[in-house]
């Protein structure tokens, strides 16, 4: 069997609504070979069904290539669904880069790109999905574009992960239809001096150009003690919703303390805390393919 991995992403990083996205070093991982008929393994009833994603991903790419085949699958899963950190992106990536790896490659990877973006409705989860690192993505043309960002090695990424969900679905509806010009020229801005920000390792002005208006302010009602958690850990960088939530995104030069740890673990809403890294595209080897890794700096 071949062995596929892809990672955890953060997309609307700050002010990058539907733009800028980070690869994490928390990751789905796949088994798989070809079969006389489509099989999953370790994955829940309500999944485990011809509309699985990693499956219509998996077939998209097959019907590219001219080939019409099955695939069993055995899933081994650590992103947590509707937490904002792409799970379905990383099982879009994973279907697509297993239909590519089961007939020699077939796909490239600006394809698995194309196909991931326009199955997600955006590219913001699948470009870092595909190409780890930080990334920045747009529609244009009936086309999905990306671009590679810097990173500079300082800063420390804390995923905070409550026990509740918060669906795409509603996340989407709480935004307003339209902003005003203002609101839309500052965000522009905020994001173009966040690039930079986080190239050069430049705390205040990631503090300034971090700050966004086109989703936060109205997503953070979804995600229960948002402001709880953002007084405690703000002294340390910018406190941001990973994706659509509930998962929140602390980008730091310090970790956290013991102490403000124990602050959060005494909130209501059973707050996960983990210290993860930036994950970066790694060479293959062997049967196991697309595996993403992490300098640790």
């Amino acid at each position: 069997m071949i062995t596929i991995k892809t990672p955890a992403t953060s997309a609307n990083v700050g002010p990058g609504f539907d733009c800028f996205g980070l690869a994490f070093d928390l990751y789905n991982t796949f088994e798989v070979e070809l079969s006389d008929q489509d099989i999953l393994e370790n994955v829940e009833d309500r999944f485990n069904n011809p509309d699985n994603i990693f499956l219509k991903a998996y077939h998209l790419g097959c019907e590219a290539i001219g080939i019409h085949d099955h695939i069993h699958a055995i899933f081994h899963t650590e992103i947590p669904v509707s937490r904002g950190l792409g799970s379905s992106a990383s099982l879009i990536c994973g279907g697509l880069f297993a239909c590519s790896a089961l007939h020699n490659n077939a796909l490239s990877k600006d394809q698995i790109f194309q196909f991931a973006s326009q199955l997600e409705g955006h590219p913001d989860n699948a470009a870092p999905c595909i190409y780890g690192g930080f990334t920045a993505s747009l529609a244009f043309d009936h086309h999905f574009f990306t671009q590679h960002l810097t990173l500079d090695n300082a800063w420390k990424y804390t995923l905070f992960v409550p026990d509740f969900e918060v669906s795409t679905q509603k996340a989407r509806a709480i935004l307003p239809d339209s902003y005003d010009r203002k609101t839309s020229a500052s965000n522009g801005a905020h994001a173009a001096l966040l690039i930079e920000a986080l190239r050069t390792g430049d705390m205040d002005l990631l503090k300034i150009s971090a700050v966004d208006a086109i989703h936060e302010p109205y997503r953070k009602q979804l995600i229960h003690e948002f402001d709880d958690v953002k007084n405690i850990v703000s002294k340390y960088g910018v406190f941001l919703i990973s994706g659509s939530g509930s998962t929140c995104l602390l980008i730091s030069k310090d970790p956290v303390s013991q102490v403000d740890k124990d602050a959060i673990n005494g909130l209501k809403c059973n707050w996960k805390i983990l210290r993860t890294y930036c994950s970066f595209l790694g060479e293959s080897s062997g049967k196991t393919i697309f595996v993403l890794v992490n300098p640790r700096i």
